[in-house]
C-alpha cells in the first residue's frame, strides 16, 4: 500500500510556525479587555466539560456568642452552587500552497497578517461572553448575570430625559455616584471600576458644571472614585428594553474572575490542496461570579 506524500514546496515550515504564533501570542491591551478587568482563574482543567463554583447570596452575619452557647450562625447558608459549562471558541485562517512557496522562493517566513484576524476574532468573543454573554448558548456575560443590582437612573431636572445626552454634568455625576454608592454599602466591598458604552464615555466630556472648565471625566478622576475607567462596546442596549446602561462594579477575584481553561492554542495544521487550514482554539466559563450584588448595572442612560 502506498504512502501519501506532499511535495515540500506545499507545507508549512517549522519556522512559518513559528511566525505565526509570534503574531497570534503577541497579547494587544487594546484587544483583551475583560482580560485587564477581571483576573484570571486558570487552574481549571482543560478536558472539563463543567465548573461548579460557589455563589454569595447576602453577606453571613456574626454574632457575639454568649458562654456556653451553641447556636453559631453558619455563614455558608447564604451560599447556592452554581454550575456552567465550558465552551471553545475556535478560528482559522488558510495560507495557499502559492504563498508558502513565494515566502520560500524569497528564504523568509509566510506572510502572518491573517493571524491578526484569529487574534482579534477570538478576543472579540472572548469580550462578548464576558461583559453581554451568548443567548445562543445560554451564557450570562456581566450585565444579565443573575443576582446583580439593576439601578434605574432617574430623570433630569426638566422630568422629560433620564439620556445622559438630556442631562446637565452634575445629573450625570449624581447618577454614578449613586451606583457606585450601591455596591460602597456593602460590607467588604467598594466599587473600583466603570465600563461605559462609547456614546456614554462621550458625554462624560461635558463641563462638570457652568462654572468651571474641568469636564465631567477629569471631576470624576479628581475624586478618586475608580481605578480603572473603561469604554466598552459590548454593554450597548444591554439594559432593561434594549436601553443604553453603565456598570459599576467591585472587581476583585472574590466577586467575579474570568476562567480560561485553555489559553488561546494553535492545533496542527490541516493540508488540502491548496490550502493548508491553520486552527486556534480557546476554552472559557465566561465570568465566574461569586457575589453578584458587588456588581451594579444602571439603566436608561
Amino acid at each position: 500500500m502506498s504512502t501519501q506524500s506532499y511535495r515540500a514546496d506545499a507545507l508549512i515550515r517549522p519556522q512559518d510556525l513559528n511566525a505565526i504564533d509570534k503574531r497570534v501570542y503577541e497579547p494587544h491591551a487594546s484587544e483583551l479587555k475583560a482580560r485587564s478587568i477581571f483576573s484570571l482563574k486558570t487552574d481549571i482543567p482543560a478536558g472539563a466539560k463543567t465548573y461548579s463554583y460557589d455563589v454569595l447570596t447576602r453577606s453571613g452575619v456574626a454574632k457575639i456568642l454568649a458562654p456556653g452557647a451553641t447556636d453559631v450562625p453558619l455563614v455558608d447558608a447564604d451560599l447556592t452552587e452554581e454550575t456552567v459549562k465550558i465552551y471553545s471558541i475556535a478560528a482559522a485562517f488558510n495560507i495557499s500552497v502559492q504563498e508558502v512557496r513565494e515566502a520560500q522562493m524569497a528564504n523568509r517566513p509566510i506572510e502572518v497578517t491573517k493571524a491578526d484576524t484569529v487574534r482579534k476574532a477570538i478576543a472579540e468573543k472572548e469580550n462578548q461572553i464576558a461583559f453581554s454573554g451568548d443567548s445562543t448558548h445560554k451564557i450570562k456575560g456581566l450585565t444579565d448575570a443573575v443576582g446583580i443590582q439593576v439601578y434605574a437612573v432617574p430623570q433630569n431636572e426638566g422630568g422629560t430625559s433620564t439620556k445622559w445626552s438630556d442631562k446637565t454634568g452634575k445629573e450625570i455625576v449624581a447618577d454614578i455616584r449613586k451606583a457606585k454608592n450601591k455596591i460602597n454599602k456593602l460590607n467588604g466591598h467598594e466599587a473600583d471600576t466603570l465600563l461605559l458604552t462609547p456614546d456614554s464615555s462621550e458625554e462624560l466630556e461635558k463641563p462638570f458644571n457652568d462654572f468651571t472648565q474641568q469636564t465631567v471625566l477629569e471631576y470624576i478622576r479628581s475624586q478618586n472614585w475608580f481605578k480603572r475607567i473603561e469604554t466598552i462596546n459590548d454593554l450597548k442596549g444591554k439594559g432593561v428594553a434594549g436601553a443604553n446602561c453603565f456598570v459599576v462594579l467591585d472587581s476583585s477575584p472574590d466577586v467575579v474572575e474570568l476562567g480560561i481553561p485553555l489559553d488561546i492554542t494553535r492545533h496542527p495544521q490541516e493540508y488540502a490542496f491548496p490550502n493548508t487550514k491553520v486552527p486556534f482554539e480557546e476554552r472559557t466559563t465566561g465570568l465566574i461570579i461569586r457575589y453578584p450584588m458587588a456588581i451594579c448595572r444602571a439603566d436608561g442612560i
